[in-house]
């Protein structure tokens, strides 16, 4: 356990520590590596919400890079030393050096008994003070995201002078007040006026968390907005300069790119699509919006250029004839509990800048086995009208003896009468393979949409498993099936695991922790005329009870999270649920190590 000495200083502002820091603090080994803390200020409390690893095999600051990925409102706030000291060296010193959230750098020391020692860097003198741990529920009650969408032409020279230039021109119109902006959906705009900021459309004392509660009527109280899940409220940006503001041609075209020549440089036009995050205090009154929205512009553009510039650096786009358009992807990992952004070169395939996102795994101290940050893995709020990992909704209950396992990552709830398909009574094998489909396709590991039945059926047909007259039939698969369709669809090796009864299923018991623990995949069964979807295993070491987490195909209703879990359609089942004297088979997809 990590923890801290209580000694309190008046002139450092309260310290909090987001628990996913602490996780991931309590996983780093103690040696001579120097990290970098991340945090935001609100209400006289320093909330610490994120760190890195400095890269220490190049002069390089990563962290002032990293900062552009951030949501705004997240900036660096202080170190993390390892090992027993008190002293600074110079790369702890030069970073501190560039904190301004706070006049008193954080300054975390861990040492290899894991234990941690919190410190504020006050006159040039280290004072050790008490932290708060902020757990992950109270983090999305109290946080909530703003998110920035727009397109702004960029037309100028194909060098990077030209880019640089005009992307500095649009930074500085932002900055000076020439833009206002609408939350989507309302009529409440935010205008910038010379220095002073105006709100229309609602009273000056309406909070964030106020407009959120009042887009959810059945949220009576911040209190009932639901933990874990991400908030998010979107907003328009409008410039004043009526030739300057976006048009329906602009958006229309906004994949297409141009380069026309005239002298003495080729020239670029291109729609540049903003799509940036903010982090907020629920308590945060809406007019204070406009300076946080003001910098999230900024920082978006910085990166685009960022991106923009790499590219006319590389040899033969220096005329920008092979510029690509830059594309926004943000990413919500389980382990950090925040977003990163990623300005990704249009068409350019995931496998060819594994290097890049290697770099960000080691200085984000996450796995370097699977992969987090592909264009599969970025955050979506668009379902196609499905649940998306219901079980989420189901609060676990810790307890002694006890060992959970659970799918890892997200996935798409696929049963019964979906997409307007009537397969009541046969599909549930083919829905329950369609939820592991999903899985994959979340997990970054493929960008192959997820088969129809009759996709599946023609899949078998073709490898020679199943005759002609099974495409388009409404007979049953199983999990040999269903293991054949993620190999030649995804190249998916799967195990394949047997059992006489359903009693005998609790011999697989520590094969179902260990494919959790290490694959995180979902798990197809079958058994008699009946599939079922296991999400994860529970284990009780003293009693030997066994629960399992089942993801139940058979559901033919409405995409209704609350009836589906109170009616046990996603729940934990006992042994008993299984049939005594059905054969089962398992079908348990295998991961491969990549990034």
């Amino acid at each position: 356990m990590l923890w801290s000495y209580f000694i309190f200083s008046k002139m450092s502002p309260r310290l909090k520590i987001s628990s996913y820091v602490i996780e991931r603090l309590s996983k780093l080994d103690a040696d001579d590596r120097v990290g970098c803390l991340y945090g935001l200020m609100y209400d006289g409390n320093l909330l610490v919400i994120g760190l890195s690893l400095e890269l220490l095999d190049n002069e390089k600051k990563y962290y002032n890079h990293l900062l552009l990925n951030l949501p705004t409102e997240i900036e660096l706030c202080g170190v993390i030393q390892f090992g027993n000291t008190d002293t600074m060296d110079s790369k702890v010193h030069d970073i501190l050096q560039d904190v301004d959230i706070t006049d008193n750098p954080l300054v975390l020391n861990i040492n290899e008994q894991k234990d941690l020692k919190a410190r504020f860097l006050v006159h040039d003198k280290f004072e050790e003070t008490t932290y708060e741990v902020l757990h992950s529920n109270d983090l999305w009650k109290q946080f909530i995201y703003v998110n920035l969408c727009t397109t702004l032409p960029l037309s100028c020279e194909a060098t990077i002078t030209g880019v640089k230039t005009s992307l500095q021109s649009k930074i500085r119109k932002i900055a000076s007040g020439q833009v206002s902006f609408n939350i989507d959906g309302t009529s409440v705009f935010l205008f910038g006026v010379a220095s002073e900021v105006s709100l229309t459309g609602t009273s000056v004392e309406m909070t964030i968390g106020d407009l959120v509660d009042s887009k959810n009527p059945q949220q009576t109280s911040k209190k009932k907005r639901q933990t874990n899940i991400v908030e998010i409220v979107p907003v328009n940006l409008v410039l004043k300069a009526t030739k300057d503001i976006l048009s329906d041609k602009l958006v229309k075209t906004a994949v297409k790119m141009m380069t026309t020549q005239r002298q003495p440089a080729f020239c670029i036009s291109m729609p540049l699509q903003i799509n940036t995050l903010a982090i907020i205090h629920c308590n945060t009154k809406l007019i204070d919006l406009y300076t946080v929205l003001v910098e999230a512009s900024c920082r978006s553009l910085r990166l685009l250029e960022s991106v923009l510039l790499e590219q006319l650096g590389q040899e033969g786009i220096g005329d920008g004839a092979g510029l690509r358009l830059p594309e926004t992807f943000h990413f919500l990992p389980q382990e950090i509990g925040h977003f990163i952004t990623r300005v990704l070169p249009k068409g350019i395939p995931d496998e060819s800048m594994e290097n890049e996102r290697r770099v960000l795994h080691k200085q984000l101290a996450l796995t370097l086995n699977r992969p987090l940050f592909r264009r599969g893995n970025a955050y979506s709020d668009k379902t196609n009208g499905r649940l998306i990992s219901p079980h989420e909704a189901i609060p676990l209950q810790p307890k002694a003896d006890v060992t959970i396992a659970l799918v890892r990552g997200r996935y798409g709830y696929y049963h019964y009468m979906q997409d307007n398909f009537n397969d009541d009574g046969w599909g549930c094998a083919y829905r329950s393979m369609q939820t592991i489909f999903s899985w994959f396709r979340y997990q970054g590991y493929t960008t192959v949409d997820v088969p129809t039945h009759k996709e599946i059926q023609q899949c078998l047909f073709n490898i020679g498993d199943k005759p002609a007259s099974f495409v388009g039939s409404k007979q049953w698969i199983g999990s040999t099936e269903v293991m054949f369709c993620l190999e030649t669809l995804l190249g998916v090796q799967s195990r394949i695991l047997f059992a006489n009864n359903g009693f005998e299923l609790q011999s697989h018991v520590p094969e179902l922790l260990h494919h959790f623990e290490t694959h995180g995949s979902p798990i197809m069964i079958g058994g008699g005329v009946l599939a079922h979807t296991i999400l994860g295993i529970e284990y009780n070491s003293l009693t030997k009870e066994v629960r399992y987490l089942i993801l139940d195909p058979h559901y033919t209703g409405a995409e209704d999270l609350s009836a589906i879990i109170s009616k046990g359609w996603c729940g934990w089942k006992n042994s008993d649920f299984w049939n005594k004297s059905a054969h089962y088979n398992l079908c348990l997809p295998q991961t491969k190590s990549s990034i």
